[in-house]
């Protein structure tokens, strides 16, 4: 479902109002790391890591989140979002990590900012991806030489891997269809306020996560961390 032209009119371009950085992903694993490290501005990538993989499973949402809530940043882990809501982030100057079936084992990648898409007659996003371009044509990274990347990725693009599959095939069929509800909520995201959120104290239960990615379980039946800043 393509975006009305009074809302594609309505869009302008917004892009992050925090100091973030770009790295590039040095394996095949460290995605989530690399992203916790552009969005707090810490190059010991390593470090991160390292904190991560202590505290559990790297790619769970709120392992990530526990993480984060070590750095002085104000920030917001939201497990059921949607694109209107990311939207409403990014043109606040927010900046954000997310997680979607790029891979057969799930990528996280961020994004830095909103603009129009008047070839799609919608709207993408400004990402910065850890790894290099996404080429959604044809569904996978398509570049081996090509270590990081910061463009643009469709709003179709981002709903196909973010919010509405359950696996890598089902995001490409997806993306195909050319499906888009930017009201469709079930978006995990790691969300970095360029100014404090007046609500600081929310849980989230387990059952909203769409999906998990390799290695991962729901065997812990629900997420106890608090949305707010560090």
């Amino acid at each position: 479902m393509r975006v009305s032209p009074e809302t594609l009119n309505a869009i302008k371009d917004y892009y992050t109002k925090l100091k973030v950085l770009d790295l590039s992903q040095p394996n095949a694993y460290a995605c989530q790391s690399i992203c916790i490290a552009m969005a707090v501005d810490e190059k010991n990538i390593e470090n991160i890591r390292q904190r991560l993989k202590a505290k559990g499973d790297p790619s769970f949402p709120h392992v990530m989140a526990e993480v984060i809530c070590e750095f002085p940043v104000n920030y917001q882990l939201h497990l059921d979002a949607s694109l209107d809501e990311v939207k409403s982030w990014l043109e606040e100057g927010d900046f954000l990590i997310t997680q979607g079936w790029f891979t057969s084992e799930g990528h996280a990648i961020c994004l830095a900012g909103v603009q129009p898409d008047p070839e799609n007659n919608s709207y993408r996003f400004n990402v910065k991806d850890p790894w290099s371009k996404f080429d959604a044509g044809v569904w996978k990274y398509s570049n081996p030489n090509e270590k990081f990347y910061d463009g643009h990725y469709s709003s179709y693009c981002i709903y196909a891997a973010c919010v509405a599959s359950t696996s890598c095939a089902d995001a490409a069929n997806i993306y195909t269809n050319k499906e888009l509800d930017s009201s469709y909520k079930k978006m995990w995201v790691h969300r970095f306020m360029a100014k404090s959120a007046a609500s600081s104290s929310q849980y989230a239960s387990a059952s909203s996560i769409p999906f998990n990615f390799a290695s991962s379980s729901n065997s812990k039946g629900s997420i106890s961390i608090l949305y707010g800043a560090a």
